[in-house]
């Protein structure tokens, strides 16, 4: 389903203002605020109780953002990424550039293009990535749709409505390395992601 015009527009404009939105993405509901701004970043530390050492995740226009943000794809690793987004794999890749604290953690990132039209409206509004987690309590399980956030947080986040992909979350690797290694399970299975890097071929 399409983002109606005008949710969009509210959306975008209280990410622009350093607010937080619920929204729904092809997995589990998630929080997302302007990776750039420091007040958003914390909002969303504050809303959920997180932890301070895990850092949030970037949601990303396109493949290139990514590459530009990483300081570079190894051709290999690229052909992995095309196969594999829009999609369930969050990457841990570099991060280049200087962003809010909470925002990677010793010098890296989690990436991922995630495959759902409203999320992918917000990043072309936005013109630069998304810092996001999943929407719940720290510790709590997930919510069963952005809507559910009303609930919990009242007038403090804007609500993006749309279906949602369910409640298993992405999987996370560390694409630091090669061959990648999970380090969270989701939603790409080993078996996928060994496929995969056997599709992937040679690094030139």
């Amino acid at each position: 389903m399409n983002p109606d015009p005008a949710e969009l527009a509210a959306a975008s404009a209280h990410l622009a203002a350093g607010g937080v939105v619920a929204l729904p993405t092809d997995t589990v509901p998630g929080l997302a605020c302007l990776a750039s701004s420091p007040a958003g970043v914390r909002a969303i530390f504050a809303l959920k109780g997180r932890d301070e050492g895990k850092p949030l995740i970037l949601f990303v226009e396109t493949l290139d953002g990514v590459a530009r943000l990483a300081g570079g794809l190894a051709p290999r690793l690229r052909r992995l990424l095309e196969r594999s987004w829009p999609g369930p794999l969050t990457a841990v890749l570099p991060l280049q550039g200087t962003w809010p604290p909470g925002v990677g953690r010793d010098g890296t990132a989690g990436y991922r293009i995630p495959d759902h039209p409203a999320v992918r409206a917000l990043l072309a509004a936005a013109g630069q990535p998304l810092a996001t987690t999943s929407a719940n309590l720290a510790g709590q399980p997930p919510l069963a749709s952005a809507g559910d956030a009303a609930g919990l947080w009242g007038g403090r986040v804007r609500v993006v409505p749309g279906d949602g992909g369910g409640s298993t979350p992405s999987t996370v690797a560390d694409c630091t390395t090669w061959p990648p290694r999970i380090i969270r399970a989701g939603a790409v299975s080993q078996a996928a992601l060994d496929d995969l890097v056997a599709s992937s071929g040679p690094e030139r």
